[in-house]
């Protein structure tokens, strides 16, 4: 739940299976009724007979009560067939006996929770005690049974309409919730089957405007919603701005992990995470797709966006905490958190007795109540309200959300938080050691640092990121580098921008230099700051950096013994990368900081043995070296003389080897999102290639590869087809195409020009791959 997101289960082959018979008895239940007693043998052939003509046994609640009990008996299944028999019984009609429906449930509710069947040895259903109980509990129609008591009060509403009995029948459902959760977290199937039909579905969203089911009806929502095969569409529940308009703040922080299901894609396989296959999808898509719907609605919702921002800002000493709400509030809390990571969380405070407590004034004397339980409660509902708010301000609303949280302070009052909360917060221990992300806390800062990475990317609002004094600083130096003015700085609204000396991005940056190499942060950090670089480079923004001592920080991180994490190093060289494209100080530093030939072989060694991270650091290089020497002549001689570090990119042997190194590690149906960047840095050095006349050297060099691991053909083909992927995947995608012509500084038209040339059929031309393969290897 709280250091990454929610993913599909992993059912096991068991759970897998499709249930056989229509009584929907787990594989191998069948079987087992042929050892019955006498006289109850004929079962099988019932259902058998039902399979085809659809009358008979339908339900296992038609089973007669002495098969039931003989069942029982001989499993030893400790009444639980008994107790959903009895259970039955309340289905039909409007009759309810709320007294006894109680007490049944929570009987069933301690079977499902507790090891029920521990003591019987000939188990062999499923691995676990609790997923047996389960699979137990719906052959017998349980899972059905306890849905039509849940939803009989809309289908027989009471006369009775006062407080008492309003209170039983919530009292009744909450139970109802509570073993449903219980069912769909042991067998996650049951879940899925179960969420197909979208009236149970709808009429859960019906009890979270209750505030005694809120909590337990948005957990099995949850539940459902994570493993339902298609994506929920806002649109279609009933009465839905109403809703949500409805809920308090605390339930609208919960509500988030519902929503926030609806709002992005369910986890994918390793196979749907390709651009091939993602690129497929998009083809076959023929309507808007549900997520950017969804987003739609939310977005739309009036003040919906404003609470959001209320919420992931407000400050602890905000909420004026009474025993009653806190009481009240701790019931339906802890219905969810036993499925929680917060659960352990909990009560690892509650075990702590160094923990200070905070007094509430009450008439009957002073109640202790942990201030670090409201500590925590407020971190989780901000990892919840962070994850939902960073979907929104990356996905199709984005430019109206970008105005929104603009507009009501999101970054500013961050900025607030940041020291005081955000990055100060540290209630428990790590359970799983330093790189553990499985508590509330660790969660928030990621989730937290993910923001910021969204709100920087490509927008303007980045410069929100900054305090007036700040902004006032990037001013100096763009009129001692004679540059043009900024319109995103010189038009910023000041009453937006970050209070203080220091603004949020100037922050991030220290947390980065005080954590260790190998923290489990520094990806994220990195990430962030990254952000803030990207689109067409800016001088003025990349010397603001420098000048807080980023790049030798980076560099010391890179070339760290101990630091061998890909993520960590991935992220390091994107940063290292946007810090020094175009910028003649930055190489300057470089070279200033590599003042040893040990620490500069160090680095290349970093950079030769994690090719993928290190792809989009090694186009940076080639592009600033193509640009001292063609663009920025006054840095010419310094780029072929005097840098090492543009000395070593520039010679056509390294060249060469990088460019055979990043076409042999990708292939068409394994680029994602990750690794396509090595075949766009491919590209760039054969597009500079290509301008001084040296591309069919280039190509040679990989026909050279090829015949040097006897494999001809494989090499030139398998860059044949990624160039025909390339075109396919870039070519319909403005976004995509106006970033890469942005940061490299090669207009869209050469890209498209070199890849057509290489690419062509005509095998006199020696700028064209085919030219180079032999004719039996060549690939259609």
């Amino acid at each position: 739940m709280f250091g990454g997101r929610k993913t599909t289960p992993t059912f096991s082959r068991h759970q897998r299976r499709r249930r056989a018979g229509t009584l929907g008895f787990p594989e191998g239940a069948c079987a087992r009724l042929k050892y019955l007693p006498e006289g109850h043998q004929n079962v099988v052939r019932q259902v058998e007979l039902a399979k085809c003509t659809g009358r008979g046994l339908t339900r296992a609640i038609q089973l007669s009560a002495a098969l039931v009990e003989a069942v029982n008996n001989q499993q030893k299944l400790k009444d639980l067939p008994q107790i959903v028999r009895k259970l039955s019984q309340f289905t039909i009609g409007p009759w309810m006996d709320y007294h006894t429906i109680c007490r049944l449930l929570k009987e069933l509710r301690e079977l499902l929770t507790a090891h029920g069947f521990e003591d019987n040895p000939g188990v062999r259903w499923s691995n676990t005690t609790r997923a047996f109980n389960t699979e137990v509990f719906d052959v017998f129609d349980g899972s059905q049974v306890v849905i039509e008591l849940l939803m009989k009060p809309m289908l027989y509403p009471s006369e009775d309409k006062s407080a008492r009995e309003q209170e039983k029948i919530q009292r009744m459902q909450n139970l109802c919730l509570e073993i449903l959760h219980h069912v769909f977290a042991n067998v996650g199937i049951i879940a899925q089957e179960r969420g197909e039909p979208l009236d149970l579905v709808h009429y859960l969203f019906s009890l979270m405007a209750q505030q005694r089911t809120f909590l337990n009806a948005a957990t099995v929502l949850e539940d459902m919603l994570q493993v339902k095969k298609d994506m929920i569409r806002l649109e279609n529940i009933p009465n839905f701005p109403e809703l949500v308009n409805k809920f308090n703040q605390q339930q609208l922080a919960n509500f988030c992990r519902v929503v926030s299901v609806a709002m992005s894609e369910l986890s994918e396989s390793e196979d749907q995470l390709t651009l091939l296959y993602q690129d497929e999808a998009a083809k076959r898509l023929s309507t808007v797709p549900v997520p950017d719907c969804n987003q739609e609605i939310l977005v739309a919702l009036p003040d919906f966006i404003q609470r959001l921002v209320d919420l992931a800002c407000r400050k602890l000493d905000e909420e004026q905490v009474s025993l009653p709400s806190m009481m009240n509030e701790l019931e339906s809390w802890m219905t969810w958190m036993d499925s929680s990571l917060a659960f352990d969380a909990l009560f690892e405070i509650l075990e702590n007795q160094d923990l200070a407590y905070e007094f509430l004034d009450d008439p009957f004397g002073p109640i202790q109540v942990p201030m670090a339980m409201k500590a925590m409660r407020e971190i989780m509902y901000k990892v919840e309200v962070l994850y939902v708010l960073c979907i929104l301000i990356t996905g199709k609303q984005r430019n109206k959300v970008q105005e929104l949280v603009a507009k009501y302070k999101l970054i500013p009052r961050l900025n607030e938080l940041y020291e005081d909360l955000i990055w100060k917060c540290n209630i428990r221990r790590r359970v799983h050691g330093e790189a553990c992300e499985c508590s509330p806390e660790i969660a928030l800062k990621i989730q937290f640092l993910r923001l910021s990475h969204s709100f920087c990317d490509h927008h303007g609002n980045k410069y929100l990121m900054m305090s007036e004094s700040e902004l006032n600083e990037l001013g100096r130096i763009r009129v001692q580098a004679e540059l043009p003015v900024v319109p995103e700085v010189s038009d910023i609204d000041r009453e937006l921008v970050c209070k203080g000396e220091k603004g949020l991005l100037s922050k991030i940056i220290q947390t980065m230099k005080t954590e260790k190499p190998t923290s489990p942060f520094r990806f994220w950090l990195c990430r962030a700051v990254e952000s803030f670089l990207r689109g067409v480079t800016c001088f003025v923004d990349q010397i603001w950096l420098l000048r807080r001592g980023l790049l030798e920080h980076v560099l010391s991180v890179i070339i760290d013994p101990d630091c061998d994490n890909k993520e960590i190093l991935q992220s390091s060289f994107d940063l290292l990368g946007e810090l020094m494209k175009f910028n003649y100080n930055s190489f300057k530093r470089f070279s200033r900081y590599m003042d040893s030939e040990e620490k500069f072989q160090k680095f290349l060694k970093q950079v030769g043995s994690h090719l993928v991270d290190s792809n989009m650091f090694i186009r940076s290089v080639v592009l600033s070296q193509e640009h001292f020497v063609t663009k920025q002549t006054e840095y010419s001689e310094f780029a072929t003389t005097q840098c090492r570090l543009l000395i070593h990119v520039g010679e056509p042997k390294h060249r060469t080897k990088f460019l055979c190194s990043l076409i042999n590690i990708i292939q068409v149906s394994t680029l994602t999102q990750e690794n396509v960047s090595c075949l766009n840095t491919a590209l760039v050095i054969l597009m500079f290639a290509r301008r001084c006349g040296s591309l069919p050297l280039y190509l040679q060099s990989l026909r050279e590869e090829e015949m040097r691991g006897y494999h001809p053909g494989f090499l030139l083909n398998n860059f044949r087809s990624l160039l025909s992927f390339w075109e396919s995947h870039y070519l319909r995608n403005d976004k995509e195409c106006c970033a890469l012509e942005k940061s490299s500084g090669i207009s869209l038209d050469y890209w498209r020009e070199t890849t057509l040339t290489m690419r062509g059929a005509d095998r006199s031309n020696a700028e064209s791959i085919v030219h180079y393969i032999d004719e039996p290897y060549v690939e259609e």
